[in-house]
């Protein structure tokens, strides 16, 4: 004798339950985006964060070696690297080279005349297709500034020349506002007091806001 299972016809979806789904995934899809892409420019600010404290690290060295910081940049009293003269005199000061690593003939290489190599730049900092500095957003300009008088702290001033900051405004490459640090209000960038370096980098970061923007001091 045998038994006869009876098997119910298969249910498809109902457009209500696929509905619900779709809006379920709307809703993981808003909430995973937003924080994918803040974790992306946490890790690019970092990257970029570290750049500058290399760079700083080769300003420090550099200085030990000569007693000075180089001077570098079309125009010391802007303290803006922007343009490819400015790139170079960067590049020459702290690896005692061209930008190809070629050797120079360039006799002063903005105060590095023993061409000491303080430095060496990558291919993802200096890109051979622009010749020009290059944070991980793409970004160009940087503002520089260090402690020419040599008291160990850089702070607001309206002197020029005298190693103090004077508030430069990088543009981010992908749009959005030029970046200046704050000196005044409430929650300043540049304390009163200053800061405690040698030499200091900020760029504009990812957009310009202030919460994307890298210093190397913060």
């Amino acid at each position: 004798m045998h038994s006869h299972l009876t098997r119910e016809p298969r249910r498809g979806f109902t457009l209500i339950e696929l509905l619900t789904v779709i809006a379920i995934i709307g809703i993981l899809a808003g909430i995973i985006i937003p924080t994918t892409q803040a974790v992306r420019t946490s890790a690019k600010k970092a990257q970029v964060r570290t750049m500058f404290t290399q760079w700083s690290s080769a300003f420090t060295l550099f200085k030990q070696e000569y007693g000075f910081y180089p001077t570098v940049g079309t125009d010391v009293t802007d303290n803006l690297l922007s343009t490819q003269n400015d790139t170079l005199e960067f590049v020459r000061a702290l690896t005692g080279k061209e930008l190809d690593g070629s050797a120079t003939t360039v006799a002063n290489l903005n105060g590095n005349k023993r061409r000491q190599s303080f430095y060496s730049f990558t291919e993802a900092e200096l890109p051979a297709a622009t010749g020009l500095l290059t944070d991980t957003f793409g970004n160009t300009q940087f503002g520089v500034i260090w402690d020419i008088n040599g008291d160990g702290v850089i702070k607001v001033s309206g002197a020029a020349k005298d190693g103090d900051l004077q508030p430069v405004a990088p543009a981010p490459t992908s749009g959005g506002a030029n970046f200046t640090p704050t000196t005044t209000g409430g929650d300043v960038d540049v304390p009163t007091d200053g800061v405690k370096a040698g030499v200091i980098f900020y760029s504009a970061g990812k957009d310009g806001a202030r919460n994307n923007a890298v210093m190397s001091w913060k």
